[in-house]
């Protein structure tokens, strides 16, 4: 009887799962199956021949682990699905329904059923604890707050789609506000016009009721809208036929069918290639200013392959190695990367520090103690959310080739002293505002080296190499528990003229202000290795140890802050210039570790698909092929990131190998 129940159970189960017009889709986010474990019955079982982990769908690379499985553990399959196998298993004394690979059963009896992709979960594209809102898994909505002026865009990275796509909707609202969008976008926007080329169709909240709008780039309108008869507090699923987007179905919450849309066949739109036509993904929100936007239950898939991807195993993340070494371990914040499924688990795993970098963009600083904090005050209060330290980068920046000073200031015809007004009540405003939730402040970036040319460091310029100690006096002021950071780069080794020059103007600058008693609590070491203007010699470990400890003598401690590896110039096959690539990563690390006076190990970017090295944008250095960062375009890690690891895991016993 017990067995007849469950095979009547199973059956309804993947009949619910199917998605059929008139039936529900799949759920794309599965909860695995929980309950007490019943005693034993007389039903199919396998033995697992290794440890294994049981994964809440059918992909190693796709889903997470749910659980862990020893060798000799017994299984009982449900189904197969390509490389993989449905199972009940006992973990902790209850049964837990997951995905186990198939070779790492025994054996797998012939009358287990093959699971088609209807009776699976979906392979996740989106995960809404990783977006830039507040998220409460209690209700599965995330609320996207804007504070300014403008509208609040956050977007995900490209997301190449291999099979079609599936989105599910639970809830849209407001507050302050009727406007609440979530769109998807084949082609992202364009700097100017942004309407401009893009492929879109926002899903939006229209009067309590769902609405579809689509832009085909020829116009900063909507080409085509679709009023829906689902109200937008009831669930609502749309499924593309195929992965390039020419058509898809909208379902209600019973999962019937509303209505079949043909973006090729409507005479206002000119998508004769759908709405992915490049083959990616870009999901994103809109709100409006000074509201609120809600989104419950946003989900978005698309069908697994059941492929088992053979990989290294990475153990612990990066973050839980630098634990035992006393460091941290930083990449730059990114919107992007948050939104990117790989790059979200991998911010969550790898890194326990992140640097705001746009405490250094000019928008927010909008006249003399006039400012826009929105874009600020949601980055920091979700790294606060996420358990991250945090850096601002940079709190005092004097670039006038970037978009550190704004035009009013740049413009500006102020006296001496109104300068030192403007800078101290900035300082004092940021500080006071973000201290306590902001632990690291950058201040007066690349002062060394800009001195050596005038008119490089606007505030030198306006107020003479004095600003300098003001910032930090003032930034310590403002925050007595901030640890205070002067930044530079090509200051780790002397390896040329440039490099001398620079490590021998900072040096003198740290020990002139230490002595006057500056609040200078870490030198930080960009590490901006092989960039076009940089040296082409590789820095060697014993004099960066040399180096660092020099600077320590002085009172302070070291930080590599922004490290990066060009290859764009490099000679070699892709092996071996990745090669190259780890030893330096390995080597920079070890010397951190190594010198006794380094507290922190960050790179500047996370994935080689969001460097400011291989971005084609304006302040990019624009080297496409440079592949700087430990994670690839696809966010899969490189050898760089396994020696970075295997230092980690290793430390002090570190195999000392010379830079090649």
């Amino acid at each position: 009887m017990k067995k007849l129940l469950s095979i009547v159970f199973l059956f309804v189960f993947f009949l619910f799962s199917c998605a059929p017009s008139k039936t529900p889709t799949p759920t794309i986010f599965p909860t695995s199956t929980l309950s007490p474990a019943a005693t034993a019955t007389e039903r199919p079982n396998a033995k697992l021949i290794s440890d294994s982990f049981l994964y809440n769908g059918p992909s190693n690379v796709d889903f997470d682990s749910i659980g862990t499985l020893k060798a000799g553990d017994e299984v009982y399959p449900l189904g197969t699905y390509g490389d993989f196998v449905q199972v009940d298993a006992i973990i902790n004394e209850n049964n837990v329904t997951g995905f186990v690979y198939k070779n790492a059963l025994s054996n797998l009896l012939e009358n287990v059923p093959a699971l088609s992709s209807d009776q699976v979960p979906w392979k996740p594209l989106y995960i809404p604890s990783c977006t830039p809102g507040s998220y409460d898994p209690k209700t599965n909505t995330t609320t996207f707050t804007n504070n300014g002026d403008g509208y609040y865009d956050p977007e995900t990275q490209a997301i190449p789609l291999t099979s079609p796509l599936k989105l599910k909707i639970e809830k849209l609202s407001a507050i302050g506000t009727s406007y609440v969008i979530v769109k998807i976008l084949g082609i992202p926007e364009a700097p100017n016009p942004w309407w401009q080329g893009i492929t879109r169709m926002d899903i939006s909240n229209n009067g309590g009721y769902y609405q579809l709008g689509v832009r085909d780039g020829t116009t900063e309108s909507y080409n085509k809208q679709w009023n829906l008869s689902i109200s937008s507090s009831q669930p609502i699923q749309i499924i593309f036929d195929q992965v390039n987007g020419k058509s898809f179905t909208v379902f209600d919450k019973d999962g019937n069918q509303v209505q079949h849309i043909d973006l090729t066949q409507q005479p206002q739109l000119k998508l004769p290639n759908g709405l992915f036509p490049q083959g990616n993904l870009y999901i994103g929100t809109s709100t409006a200013p000074h509201s609120s936007s809600l989104v419950t239950g946003l989900s978005v898939g698309a069908t697994s392959d059941g492929k088992w991807v053979d990989q290294r195993d990475n153990g612990l993340g990066l973050a839980d190695l630098t634990k035992k070494n006393n460091i941290t371990i930083g990449t730059v914040f990114s919107n992007g990367d948050m939104m990117n499924l790989k790059g979200c688990r991998i911010m969550k795993k790898d890194f326990d520090l992140v640097s705001i970098g746009d405490f250094s963009y000019k928008g927010y600083w909008l006249g003399p103690d006039q400012y826009d904090f929105s874009v600020l005050d949601n980055e920091i209060a979700y790294a606060n959310q996420m358990g991250w330290r945090v850096r601002a980068m940079h709190l005092v920046w004097g670039a006038v080739e970037s978009d550190a000073i704004p035009d009013w200031l740049l413009n500006g015809h102020f006296t001496r002293d109104q300068y030192i007004q403007i800078l101290h009540q900035h300082i004092t405003t940021l500080v006071e505002r973000y201290k306590g939730r902001v632990q690291e402040w950058s201040i007066a970036n690349e002062a060394p080296a800009r001195s050596f040319t005038p008119g490089a460091d606007f505030w030198n310029d306006k107020i003479g190499p004095g600003y300098v100690e003001m910032a930090f006096r003032w930034a310590r002021e403002a925050d007595p528990n901030g640890v205070l950071i002067f930044n530079q780069d090509n200051n780790e080794s002397p390896r040329d003229y440039d490099t001398s020059r620079t490590i021998d103007k900072m040096y003198a600058m740290v020990k002139k202000l230490k002595d006057d008693g500056a609040p200078i609590d870490i030198v930080g070491m960009q590490m901006h290795l092989f960039l076009p203007w940089n040296s082409k010699i590789p820095p060697k470990k014993e004099d960066v140890i040399a180096t660092m400890q020099k600077f320590a003598a002085l009172g302070v401690r070291i930080d590599i802050t922004e490290m990066d590896v060009d290859l764009q110039r490099e000679s070699g096959t892709e092996t071996q210039k990745l090669n190259f690539q780890a030893q330096l990563y390995k080597d920079m690390l070890s010397a951190c570790l190594e010198s006794k006076v380094c507290d922190g190990f960050e790179t500047w970017g996370v994935s080689d698909a969001n460097s400011w090295i291989t971005c084609q944008q304006q302040g990019c250095v624009k080297d496409a092929d440079g592949e700087p960062l430990m994670f690839d375009n696809n966010y899969d890690p490189k050898p760089a990131y396994f020696a970075v690891q295997d230092v980690l895991a290793n430390y002090p016993n570190i195999e000392s190998t010379p830079t090649p």
